[in-house]
């Protein structure tokens, strides 16, 4: 076994190693190479949750990542102005993220800069055309740094909320494991039965829904409920997909109530 002792002194000792760690992150996942494969914004968010815990120090995290973020993307516009003729002409970028990244930069224009970085996609490719489209410098430093530091506040965030969600509700529910090994295994069962019956989700979903909504046509209080109140008839007739959306909504409610019965029996807050 592992020790966590030695693993957390190391952690401890090292913070500012992994500072400069995910500046790296940031500035890799920017380059519109490799930053399509790097997954920066989840790795950054592992270091918010590691600072929930106090092995890492949150706001080191958010003005490193945040560097990393906004040097890697000037990094990545200057290769684009100066050299992204070339590499367009040679294919050096997968023509179809490139595609997406031109139809999303002309439908925002500057804006896409900011927009793109939390669009995981196209998000390594927007800077990268900004500066192929011969961006002004101004705009886009501006966007380049107004998006990195929300970026780097939203992932770090994210991280360090989950992580402390995460953390006490396993020590509230870690007596109440077994309840939740049951939940899961029902839900894998119910969903080994639908595959075994060879129908996809999605074609289980909307036969359920169908049958569903003819249980209920056949039914007095039903019909009496359409007819007093003339909407519900409405709903069937000028919505799209009306089986499916009753349907779903009643599953949407079922499993917040749930979810809420739930909360009540093992006493989360």
């Amino acid at each position: 076994m592992p020790d966590v002792t030695l693993l957390l002194k190391l952690l401890n000792q090292f913070e500012w190693l992994g500072n400069w760690l995910f500046l790296a992150l940031a500035f890799i996942e920017s380059a519109p190479f490799v930053g399509i494969f790097i997954p920066g914004a989840t790795l950054i968010s592992v270091g918010g949750f590691l600072a929930s815990q106090n092995l890492l120090n949150t706001w080191n995290i958010i003005i490193f990542a945040t560097i990393g973020a906004i040097i890697g993307d000037f990094f990545s516009y200057t290769l684009g102005r100066w050299g992204g003729s070339w590499i367009k002409n040679n294919k050096v970028i997968n023509r179809i993220i490139l595609s997406q990244g031109e139809k999303f930069f002309k439908r925002h224009g500057n804006k896409s800069v900011f927009i793109g970085r939390f669009f995981g996609p196209i998000r390594a490719i927007i800077p990268f055309i900004a500066g192929l489209s011969k961006m002004k410098s101004g705009p886009f430093i501006f966007w380049n740094i107004l998006s990195a530091i929300g970026w780097a506040i939203l992932n770090v965030f994210l991280g360090y909320f989950s992580g402390t969600i995460i953390v006490s509700i396993f020590k509230k529910w870690s007596n109440s494991m077994t309840l939740i090994l049951i939940v899961l295994g029902v839900v894998s069962i119910v969903y080994y039965l639908i595959k075994k019956r060879g129908v996809s989700i999605i074609s289980s979903f909307r036969l359920t829904s169908l049958n569903f909504i003819n249980y209920l046509n056949n039914k007095n209080w039903f019909k009496k409920l359409k007819f007093k109140y003339s909407f519900i008839s409405d709903f069937f007739i000028e919505s799209k997909n009306p089986n499916e959306k009753i349907f779903g909504y009643i599953l949407i409610f079922c499993f917040l109530t749930f979810i809420y019965l739930l909360i009540l029996i093992l006493d989360i807050f």
